[in-house]
């Protein structure tokens, strides 16, 4: 596949997150791409989902990196129907939903997750730390 290209699902490979899923958006409606982030962030993948390359993922990503990237996918479309998930991605045990968790709670301004992101200024990894420090000055 030539990097840039449409594949034959839609998503240009080799392309930015912002870029994919405004694609996504476009081709499957930004109320089903939404669902589907929050979805794998939850463990929740069902198999009439779209295709992971929409992520510029393939089949083979371990677990956690789905719910990474379906947190990383919230940064570009966003829904407060997904403020679930992204609770749930705060108290992942993998700091690297955590971390991609906190920074859509800095992108959207989701204050409402307050409590759970002053909590990880405690977390066991220090950019878990500091993404969770950022968040909060965004918040203030």
């Amino acid at each position: 596949m030539t990097r840039g290209r449409p594949t034959p699902a839609g998503p240009l490979r080799g392309a930015h997150p912002r870029v994919l899923l405004a694609s996504a958006a476009d081709t499957l409606g930004e109320d089903r791409a939404v669902d589907w982030c929050a979805r794998l962030i939850l463990g929740q993948e069902r198999s009439d989902d779209p295709d992971l390359a929409w992520l510029g993922g393939t089949e083979d990503w371990p677990d956690y990196w789905r719910r990474v990237w379906g947190a990383r996918g919230l940064l570009y479309v966003w829904d407060d129907g997904a403020l679930e998930a992204i609770a749930t991605a705060l108290a992942d045990e993998h700091w690297r939903v955590r971390e991609m968790g906190l920074k859509v709670v800095r992108a959207h301004g989701l204050s409402g997750l307050t409590g759970e992101t002053a909590e990880l200024r405690e977390d066991t990894n220090a950019r878990v730390r500091a993404a969770a420090e950022r968040a909060l000055a965004a918040m203030s």
